[in-house]
């Protein structure tokens, strides 16, 4: 029996984030060790960190970092304006909202892998891609099926094929 498109995501995802080297990519993108409170050097501890719900401070550091526009990452995180202020308060995201913020780093990790430069990635993630429909690859992050179209186009680029 096949496995379902939603296991074949979550193959994918896990398979994208298996080595040290991509799970330091992710946490640099969520502002580095300092930030995400602690050491992460593999995908549990990865997982941990987002069931308890990343710090508040990852999303600054990701919205200050890859100039995203608060209004664009609140869609991403399906954040309202209103939860966005009680989780500045209360200095942690959710697990949901956290698991969001994970797969936006994890595209940008990626990203930064290919382009080799944090601006470039953070210019190609906000501009339109004839590959995506002429939509910008970070309008698409707010869902699982967005994440890997993007996904798919960053790894046609990096192993040669215009995306």
């Amino acid at each position: 029996m096949a496995p379902s498109l939603r296991q074949t995501a979550r193959l994918v995802e896990e398979a994208s984030v298996g080595h040290p080297q991509e799970v330091a990519g992710v946490v640099s993108v969520l502002g580095g060790a300092k930030i995400v409170g602690r050491n992460v050097r593999s995908p549990e501890d990865l997982a941990e960190l987002v069931r308890k719900g990343l710090p508040f401070a990852a999303l600054v550091a990701v919205m200050e970092n890859y100039g995203i526009a608060r209004d664009v990452l609140c869609t991403i995180l399906h954040l309202s304006p209103r939860n966005f202020l009680r989780r500045k308060d209360q200095k942690r995201l959710s697990p949901d909202e956290s698991d969001r913020l994970y797969r936006l780093a994890r595209v940008i990790a990626h990203a930064n892998r290919v382009f080799e430069d944090p601006e470039e990635s953070a210019d190609w993630i906000r501009s339109p891609n004839v590959a995506l429909g002429k939509q910008q690859p970070l309008t698409l992050l707010d869902t699982d099926i967005g994440v890997q179209q993007v996904d798919q186009v960053l790894g046609r680029i990096e192993h040669g094929i215009v995306g």
